[in-house]
């Protein structure tokens, strides 16, 4: 059985335990999984663990059914020695699960259950992560999951590789709002260091995650723009894109990645939230929170989760509308709580 989830963060490990270790080392054939809607951060903990991996002649795939929003594409690339499968193959033996805090978030055609019959392990730092593999790893404590998988390296002593070194540099300043979040701490920022001399490419992975965007990109940005709202308060911001928002931008459901950053990015506020429809009836919302306030106790309200100040949740069978409604008005609540 698995150690409890409450009893690993308790201990906030900020190393792998020695039996995670030893387990991870015995595995040859693995898949790499990450969650559904990846970003920054998921992609790079995966395809840098999978290139670490491939340098110690360990067969590990990355399991990526749907292609990745299109500013996020360039992390694929820099990953390219990485073989890219829609599901596991028959030869699997193992899963190891990134960033996905949630067994139903798992990124995998079949989902969690089409990894039934391979030894699981999960690697993450969500706070509300259940330790639902056979073997886990969760420290809510660090950055980012980039941050474990570094340390990971370092304590199976593999040094990362030109583009290893990329791409979990890149899901660092993803997860850390580009070093300017409070999970960017000195260990993180220490971390971000030691990639950046084992050849990070610091200036191209800035360029891409935030000079590069295409037409689409920039016309689903100017709806967040013109829809931005606030709470007649002030304390909440939130902006709304329905899925003809979307569709009309030439954009799609894997594209709404950080546009939650500019409700967030008005002085004052105590709360920013992002409500996206990405497919007809699903109601995506984004949750940050500004200075102290948590926002993670809205999200499991509504059966989401994620971090403290940084969570989401996915409605179903309601209108975009009822679903703002229902969440400004426990955001409200949660507010009124806290003062």
């Amino acid at each position: 059985m698995p150690e409890s989830a409450t009893s690993r963060r308790r201990a906030a490990a900020s190393q792998p335990p020695p039996e995670f270790l030893t387990s991870l080392s015995a595995v040859r054939r693995p898949v790499v999984v990450g969650h559904v809607e990846p970003d920054a951060d998921s992609i790079g903990a995966c395809l840098g663990l999978s290139l670490l991996m491939r340098q110690h002649e360990i067969d590990a795939r990355f399991v990526l059914p749907r292609p990745v929003a299109s500013r996020l594409r360039f992390l694929v690339e820099l990953g390219r020695d990485v073989p890219v499968v829609s599901e596991p193959p028959s030869d699997a033996e193992a899963a190891i699960i990134c960033d996905t805090a949630t067994p139903r978030r798992v990124h995998c055609t079949g989902g969690f259950e089409r990894l039934s019959g391979l030894a699981t392990f999960n690697i993450d730092h969500h706070i509300t992560n259940p330790d639902y593999a056979r073997h886990n790893w969760v420290d809510p404590h660090a950055s980012s999951t980039s941050e474990l998988i570094v340390r990971l390296a370092a304590g199976l002593r593999w040094k990362p590789s030109g583009a290893a070194a990329s791409l979990l540099y890149a899901g660092l300043h993803g997860d850390t709002g580009g070093f300017s979040l409070p999970n960017a701490t000195a260990d993180a920022l220490h971390l971000a260091a030691e990639l950046v001399r084992a050849g990070a490419d610091v200036a191209h992975i800035g360029e891409q995650l935030c000079r590069s965007l295409g037409r689409p990109d920039f016309e689903l940005l100017r709806r967040v723009y013109d829809h931005t709202r606030m709470t007649d308060d002030g304390r909440i911001a939130y902006s709304v894109l329905s899925h003809e928002d979307i569709v009309a931008s030439g954009c799609s459901a894997s594209d709404i990645d950080d546009q939650v950053s500019i409700p967030r990015a008005l002085r004052g506020i105590r709360m920013a939230m992002l409500f996206s429809e990405g497919e007809p009836g699903i109601v995506r919302v984004n949750l940050r929170g500004e200075g102290r306030t948590s926002v993670i106790e809205i999200a499991e309200q509504f059966g989401g989760g994620g971090h403290t100040q940084s969570a989401g949740v996915r409605m179903k069978n309601k209108p975009i509308h009822e679903v703002v409604e229902l969440v400004l008005a426990a955001a409200q609540a949660h507010l009124a709580r806290s003062d």
